[in-house]
């Protein structure tokens, strides 16, 4: 049983992880949790150039990072982050990135495809953004991940007990 561990919304993720934990017990099955960034970089099949999967994370954010797929020797392709994910406004993300050759992927490239074609070494890869056979597959890979969130923004409880300086404030 696999599921999409994340980034992305608070509720969601949990729900869907449970219901896959669960139904994992119920079979005496194991689960795999998948990154939803690097599902969709590994979804572009594209080799020996910075993938950088980019979606929408709402309140004028996006959630990003940055992967390139290796070929293997013999081998399957393996996946490799370069860049852990991020939560940032779309301009500091894509100011935050490397000036080299980086396809984009994801509902966030398509809603700001007017910064990213600004650049010239930078393109949209544009493809279908349904990821449950892609999630499938990786959860088959060696070293998946388990059924656990991937959160990359903190909660708005978290942000709130900030500001307060603590929880009895």
């Amino acid at each position: 049983f696999a599921a999409a561990r994340g980034p992305g919304s608070f509720t969601g993720l949990r729900v869907g992880l449970a219901a896959m934990d669960a139904f994992g017990a119920a079979h005496r099955k194991p689960g795999a949790g998948v990154s939803t960034l690097e599902a969709l970089a590994w979804k572009t099949g594209i080799a020996d150039v910075l993938i950088a999967p980019t979606t929408d994370a709402r309140r004028g954010d996006v959630y990003g990072a940055l992967y390139r797929r290796v070929p293997e020797n013999g081998s399957a392709d393996r996946l490799v982050e370069e860049r852990p994910p991020v939560v940032l406004k779309p301009a500091q993300w894509l100011a935050s990135l490397p000036q080299v050759p980086i396809v984009f992927c994801g509902d966030g490239a398509h809603g700001y495809h007017s910064l990213i074609e600004g650049q010239s070494a930078w393109r949209i890869h544009f493809m279908d953004l349904y990821l449950a056979s892609t999630i499938a597959e990786l959860a088959l890979r060696p070293g998946s991940e388990p059924l656990s969130p991937l959160y990359v923004r903190k909660t708005d409880a978290e942000i709130a007990l900030e500001g307060t300086g603590g929880p009895n404030s």
